[in-house]
């Protein structure tokens, strides 16, 4: 059978003249007189119709464009690797992940061959049997080849989970959340090890129930080897440090609402994620302040400390107490994102944060800090840079306390600490809301407490005030003298009153079309029309 190469005029799925492309994929192909030919085509018109191509399978043909038909080899003809190359498109690319298993059964029914191709490569093609509340299990897996089982539950239907968890090595990936009395049988039956799970993710939704009994020591049979996402909301699991010794490639660790029956020491999680070499994202959370160091037992903070050198994010929401015996003992050189929330507290006394904080060379100097009082109690602080490598928020810090007179000296307190990230901050943004009808802002407070917080910002030109706060913020910065104004803000120049409105429906703030300007160089006031800006993003509490 004689074989020749040709250049057609126009290339299949190329372009007329895609034959001159210097990235392409040799396609070859029987004609009807017996001889072959090979085409050519770019690797990126391949992917760009292969979907087309299959639900055109019986065509000829391809329409490109208005009115442009290119002619197209039949899909029969393509060889098994180009076909293989749609399939990943199709399936990786078109369907999400929980959705993926209609794919490829769909491909798999088309014909033999087709089912072949999708059978040969399931690890390329990322094939998984998915088993629901509502999935047939067991007729399920007695109908498809062994492939990995992924398990999606709201714990509505024992039968079905029970079916899936009775193959332990096949199972790659885990999502429950439902409710404690419907988990309990769920964790009985994961008592073996499961040496393909990927992902596990079990959350409580519902605490009507009482507090779920920890997991025991047995839970996965206490190893997990190719482990790379652990999420557990409100489940205490005392002893996960153990299971942690075996996740050598943990990824992802999300530990929220834990109870306080689950607590682990600051010593104890210390330990066991510092031998998490792969560890890129970490968040540590309490259900409530009874989770924290016994007084009696903390020791001074050690000279050397374990360097997580893959950790790129950082969430806490606990006690002080608690993260500043946990920062101690680590540093985390590559972390570009750090959250903390801490419970109620009136006195802030952190020394091993800031040092955590300033010890991370992504972190730039922030360009502005936006603040957030509320008379329900919620305070918010972030610090964000615009521009640069590092564009966006990088750092958050919450917490509760009623009073405005004692969220200030909170918020004073902070500042007093960070002071290194404050030197550049070019922009200030003092946000309040009115919640309710009912709800007063507290006016007895001494108004130099609001200049004590200016202080450290003393290359602020700019000053922001939401219109809650602008009679206590104006006032205090009325009452004092010109020299006194510029020694706490020197380099401060317009002063922007917007008139912030609170709509309940919407729950957000929403910013009046006008802001008043005040440039304390001219004192010269204008009302302005301000386009939207990345500089001013609208802000979710």
């Amino acid at each position: 059978m004689g074989s020749h190469k040709r250049t057609p005029k126009h290339t299949g799925i190329g372009d007329p003249q895609s034959s001159s492309r210097s990235s392409s994929t040799d396609i070859t192909h029987c004609s009807p007189s017996g001889t072959s030919s090979i085409q050519m085509y770019a690797p990126s018109e391949i992917h760009k119709t292969g979907r087309r191509m299959v639900c055109h399978r019986k065509g000829s043909s391809v329409v490109r464009g208005r009115g442009h038909i290119s002619p197209c080899v039949k899909i029969e003809a393509l060889p098994d690797n180009v076909l293989l190359d749609i399939f990943e498109f199709c399936l990786l690319d078109l369907f999400p992940d929980l959705d993926r298993e209609r794919g490829w059964t769909s491909l798999g029914h088309v014909c033999r061959r087709w089912r072949f191709i999708v059978f040969g490569s399931p690890l390329r093609l990322d094939l998984c049997l998915l088993c629901t509340d509502r999935t047939p299990v067991k007729e399920r897996l007695g109908v498809w080849p062994p492939l990995p089982i992924v398990i999606f539950t709201r714990g509505n239907s024992c039968d079905n989970i029970v079916a899936a968890l009775e193959h332990p090595n096949r199972i790659r990936q885990i999502w429950f959340r439902g409710t404690r009395l419907s988990l309990d049988p769920f964790v009985a039956m994961m008592q073996e090890q499961s040496p393909a799970l990927e992902s596990l993710h079990l959350a409580i939704h519902d605490q009507t129930s009482g507090t779920m009994p920890p997991l025991p020591d047995t839970f996965l049979g206490g190893s997990a080897p190719r482990l790379q996402s652990l999420f557990l909301d409100h489940i205490p699991f005392p002893t996960l440090p153990k299971l942690l010794l075996s996740c050598n490639g943990l990824v992802d660790l999300s530990l929220l609402r834990t109870p306080h029956s689950g607590y682990i020491s600051p010593e104890a999680m210390a330990a066991c994620i510092t031998a998490l070499l792969s560890l890129e994202s970490l968040d540590i959370g309490f259900e409530s302040p009874a989770s924290r160091p016994d007084p009696r037992s903390r020791r001074p903070p050690p000279l050397t400390r374990a360097v997580l050198v893959a950790l790129t994010s950082f969430k806490f929401c606990g006690v002080s107490e608690y993260l500043e015996d946990l920062v101690a003992q680590i540093d985390a050189p590559r972390v570009g994102y750090i959250s903390i929330i801490l419970f109620s507290q009136l006195n802030l006394d952190t020394r091993q944060i800031p040092r955590f904080i300033g010890h991370a060379s992504m972190f730039m100097s922030p360009s502005e800090v936006f603040m957030y009082f509320s008379p329900k109690g919620q305070i918010v602080m972030q610090f964000s840079t615009m521009g640069g490598r590092t564009e966006g928020e990088f750092l958050s810090l919450r917490t509760l306390c009623i009073g405005l007179d004692w969220q200030v000296s909170f918020v004073e307190q902070i500042c007093s600490q960070f002071s290194f990230l404050l030197s550049g901050v070019k922009m200030l943004e003092i946000e309040g809301v009115y919640d309710d009808v009912e709800s007063t802002w507290q006016t007895d407070m001494d108004h130099t407490q609001w200049l004590e917080l200016f202080r450290p910002f003393t290359a602020v030109q700019t000053l922001r005030i939401s219109r809650w706060l602008q009679p206590l913020i104006v006032s205090a910065l009325q009452g004092v003298g010109e020299e006194m104004l510029t020694e706490v803000l020197p380099a401060l120049d317009n002063l922007y009153l917007g008139e912030y409105e609170y709509h309940k429906r919407m729950g957000k703030m929403i910013e009046s079309p006008y802001i008043k300007i005040v440039n304390l160089r001219t004192g010269r006031n204008t009302l302005k029309n301000p386009a939207p800006s990345a500089s001013h993003p609208t802000r979710n509490h």
